[in-house]
């Protein structure tokens, strides 16, 4: 799946600390502690709650939700949200579990073919679940897939794209919107990424690539699962 700004209220705390690298230390019953991935404590000083799905930090008596938690382990210099930086780390974390899935499944035959170079951008976004919300000629205007409460502009004509904070710069085809959104340079990488989005509007079939004049097969994405919300009421104790 990929992340959107109004999933986040429903990520759970225990995927967002694994996207960062985070493992439990302890757990009990819906209790786990952590150590504080803002700093680097001798000893685990940050518990979250599974049932309320909101974390207390024992060393500063600080609690919060999850973009409480991700504006205290940003660089400000990278990410003026932090909601930004949410969708970067958890997009790329879901990235990765999908390409350790794909690499684990038996061959299976190619079906038919996906040309990703001349790939119309904007099927690649419906593919995504992104509709335009603007349209001016040849210019489609999106909700940006990457970016907390940014847009971008699509050119139908030139099949190119740009940031709509960047007005005067396109930024490129496919593969430079596939890198924005999972931060992945390796082109067999993307390769996967676009042709398992492309699968959802294509079929349910597998695809041989093909990109400058090779090809490499690519089996289904995972099916998005819906993610439970957390439960209200319960008070932070360890």
């Amino acid at each position: 799946m990929r992340y959107t700004e109004k999933d986040i209220p429903n990520i759970l705390l225990t995927e967002f600390m694994a996207a960062l690298g985070e493992k439990p230390v302890k757990a009990f019953e819906d209790m786990k502690l952590y150590y504080a991935p803002q700093r680097n404590d001798p000893e685990p000083m940050l518990v979250v709650d599974t049932g309320t799905n909101r974390w207390y930090d024992h060393a500063t008596d600080e609690s919060g939700d999850i973009i409480d938690l991700a504006a205290l382990k940003i660089n400000p210099d990278l990410y003026m949200d932090p909601r930004d930086f949410i969708l970067k780390y958890m997009n790329e974390y879901e990235h990765g579990k999908e390409l350790s899935a794909m690499s684990r499944r038996p061959a299976e035959p190619t079906i038919t073919s996906l040309d990703i170079k001349n790939l119309p951008l904007e099927e690649f976004m419906r593919a995504m679940g992104y509709a335009p919300v603007a349209q001016d000629g040849n210019i489609l205007i999106y909700e940006s897939p990457y970016s907390a409460n940014g847009r971008i502009e699509i050119d139908t004509a030139k099949n190119v794209w740009k940031d709509g904070k960047e007005p005067e710069k396109y930024n490129g085809g496919i593969y430079d919107l596939a890198y924005e959104i999972t931060g992945s340079c390796n082109r067999s990488e993307l390769n996967l990424f676009i042709a398992a989005e492309m699968k959802k509007i294509i079929g349910s079939k597998c695809y041989d690539v093909t990109a400058n004049g090779k090809s490499a097969n690519v089996r289904p994405e995972h099916q998005k699962t819906e993610i439970p919300k957390p439960k209200p009421g319960r008070k932070m104790r360890f």
